[in-house]
């Protein structure tokens, strides 16, 4: 059973549209600014439901002159943002369908405090090489603080065949992230949150393997949402829209690990 048609999609979508702001852009909490994250985040949530539960132009509904307008300026403005704040840009602009000028590679070196991983996943999504030392499969699990979220940045940028040749420790690694409440901590024994899930769904899924319980992984998912609509990080915590954003691809990774399973 598609597990998106067991959200509140209702709420979910009031959630988000309380969030943008009449500028266009999007903000974490309707009283704060908008963020470029934010908006991306608003943005691709509303195109993983049009996509999975056939909402009506959901993504379309978003694209007012003001948001065109404060995307277009952030292109203008973005020369020496950091290659996260490019890559927002450009992603709000494909699923906008709002022309993206090319970056001339000299403005999109400045890492902005990322990972080496997430700084390679967003060079390569530039066209630029991610870089021999980011790429070294054999240094990944003699990292002394190695995340759930850095493995899934490698798992996107690195080869085939290193994929398939730390596929067993990998997979061995995130189920034992996974917790007795159906989450997964940043690496194992470590806290669920709902981050983490969405890491560690869409590594397995990369990998092809299910997750140790994953009709407990569905569970803390939809257990996130709160009766505002958005998810929280977990249970206890407020809802936001990048954790709602996070919830919502460890929905969408979780259900193409189930139609892989059948």
């Amino acid at each position: 059973m598609n597990p998106f048609t067991k959200i509140d999609q209702e709420k979910l979508l009031e959630f988000i549209s309380l969030r943008q702001k009449n500028d266009g852009g999007f903000a974490a909490f309707p009283s704060l600014p908008h963020t470029l994250q934010d908006t991306f985040q608003a943005i691709d949530t509303l195109s993983v439901i049009e996509n999975q539960l056939g909402g009506d132009n959901l993504v379309d509904s978003t694209r007012t002159k003001e948001t065109v307008r404060y995307v277009t300026g952030s292109q203008a403005g973005g020369a020496t943002g950091s290659m996260r704040l490019q890559y927002f840009i450009a992603e709000i602009c494909r699923l906008l369908k709002i022309e993206s000028r090319l970056i001339p590679d000299a403005i999109i070196y400045d890492s902005g405090g990322e990972t080496d991983y997430e700084y390679g996943f967003h060079r390569k999504y530039f066209g630029l090489p991610p870089g021999d030392q980011v790429l070294d499969v054999n240094c990944l699990f003699r990292r002394k603080h190695l995340t759930c979220k850095d493995l899934m940045f490698f798992l996107k940028i690195t080869s085939e065949k290193d994929r398939c040749t730390l596929k067993n420790k990998a997979v061995d690694w995130l189920r034992k992230c996974q917790n007795a409440d159906g989450g997964f901590g940043f690496y194992p024994g470590t806290t669920s949150y709902i981050e983490n899930c969405h890491y560690c769904l869409e590594s397995l899924s990369i990998l092809g393997q299910l997750p140790q319980y994953d009709h407990k992984t569905e569970n803390f998912i939809l257990w996130s949402q709160t009766t505002s609509g958005g998810f929280s990080r977990n249970i206890r915590a407020a809802p936001f829209l990048d954790s709602t954003w996070h919830a919502v691809r460890a929905l969408r990774a979780l259900q193409r690990l189930q139609d892989i399973s059948g």
